[in-house]
């Protein structure tokens, strides 16, 4: 929600951008092959990740397909995304950082090469200097942005966990072990 829109993506393929103050549809973006099941947007442009394994960039006035990304194995499950960087998290158990402007895949964490997860991502949030993950793997990954290091790993939860927010001070993540949990961040 930006104040004016509300955009949805569908398990039907599409994704659709709403009048906030109407409801009304006011346009449909069609193009991905599979159920899109994550969707971003500001002023300029919509993000959308979905079960064809693609990330598409659109314009939001116009509905136009600006790029589509292509690197992850299996769906696009999650994403985020700044000024300069989309990151996004699959089914695949990675997460890859894409450089907006060239559509190049500027970095992968996965379990081999970076002691990633091992499951699902299924959420993630950035700041300009840090990378927080959750996955289906029961933990909570912080990676360093400009390096790509992992600098810690957080267990507690007893089942996947499925959203998360921070700040400099704390992390919130929530599980399907029907918790939500409090990690003191400044130690990060």
């Amino acid at each position: 929600v930006d104040g004016e829109h509300v955009v949805s993506g569908s398990y039907d393929h599409l994704v659709k951008v709403w009048a906030l103050a109407s409801g009304e549809c006011l346009r449909t973006l069609a193009g991905h092959q599979g159920p899109v099941l994550t969707v971003a947007f500001d002023k300029d442009k919509i993000i959308s990740g979905a079960a064809d394994k693609t990330i598409k960039i659109w314009q939001l006035d116009t509905g136009q397909c600006q790029k589509t990304l292509f690197g992850h194995e299996d769906a696009v499950t999650t994403l985020t995304y700044d000024a300069t960087t989309i990151i996004s998290g699959s089914l695949d158990c990675t997460i890859r950082l894409w450089c907006i402007s060239s559509g190049q895949c500027n970095g992968v964490l996965d379990w081999m090469s970076s002691e990633g997860h091992t499951g699902v991502i299924r959420c993630l949030a950035a700041d300009p200097w840090r990378i927080v993950s959750a996955s289906d793997d029961k933990t909570i990954k912080v990676w360093d942005r400009e390096t790509l290091r992992r600098l810690v790993t957080l267990r507690n939860h007893t089942d996947g966990v499925t959203c998360l927010a921070f700040n400099d001070h704390v992390i919130v993540s929530g599980s399907y072990d029907k918790t939500v949990k409090l990690w003191d961040f400044s130690v990060c």
